[in-house]
């Protein structure tokens, strides 16, 4: 496993150019060249964070739905336990038709199961992961449950204790994943002698567009 280097891991205010710069200059020593000169993303001062809660509501409702997509017999006592901890309300309607249905076809769960990469983003976003690694290694499901509280085990404790980290350190992976992922659409055969997972970039990448308010909806492309 590849650590991110130590400069996502201090929080050091920079201005947009400087986040940039910092971003680049990490692809290039990872042998990834971006070939069009993407702007700077939005100043720290321009962005409005998600709160710990809704990102630690989200968490669970993605892992409640990957359990689900695992084993179609949870299906009512998922659902009746969402709604009785109130995180029915705060899926996407999208997200409950997924939940309703039985059974889920094969691109559905291809989707909840790639959701798993969004989860370990946001288990970072909220303090649970210290270390957020390259995108090479995919999340695994059994790996994320240590992190949660029991099976259909109160949340309330979970998400009251959610803190946020803060804002730089999410905005230098924001910009780092911006640039990343455009640079696999841009050249993918750049990445050939590299472990980076197109797949995991992409997740993390819908995932930390929804903390930073750069998706105002989950469901947005």
């Amino acid at each position: 496993m590849v650590i991110l280097p130590a400069i996502f891991r201090k929080v050091v205010r920079m201005t947009a150019h400087e986040r940039k710069n910092q971003s680049e200059k990490l692809l290039k020593s990872l042998g990834i060249v971006l070939k069009d000169d993407l702007p700077p993303i939005e100043e720290e001062n321009e962005v409005t964070l998600r709160t710990a809660n809704e990102v630690a509501e989200r968490i669970l409702i993605l892992t409640y739905l990957n359990c689900l997509a695992t084993d179609s017999s949870l299906q009512q006592p998922i659902m009746m336990f969402l709604i009785h901890e109130g995180l029915w309300d705060k899926a996407t309607d999208v997200e409950k038709a997924l939940f309703h249905k039985s059974p889920l076809t094969e691109e559905e769960l291809t989707i909840i199961f790639w959701r798993s990469e969004s989860v370990w983003l946001l288990l970072w976003v909220i303090n649970k992961v210290d270390q957020l690694a390259l995108p090479e290694k995919e999340a695994d499901l059994l790996e994320i449950f240590p992190y949660l509280p029991g099976f259909l085990e109160p949340t309330k404790s979970f998400i009251d204790a959610a803190t946020m980290l803060s804002s730089s350190e999410i905005l230098d992976q924001c910009d780092f994943i911006f640039r990343l992922n455009w640079a696999m659409k841009e050249d993918s055969a750049q990445l050939s002698s590299t472990a980076l997972n197109v797949g995991i970039a992409h997740e993390r990448y819908f995932a930390i567009n929804w903390v930073t308010r750069m998706r105002e909806r989950w469901e947005d492309s």
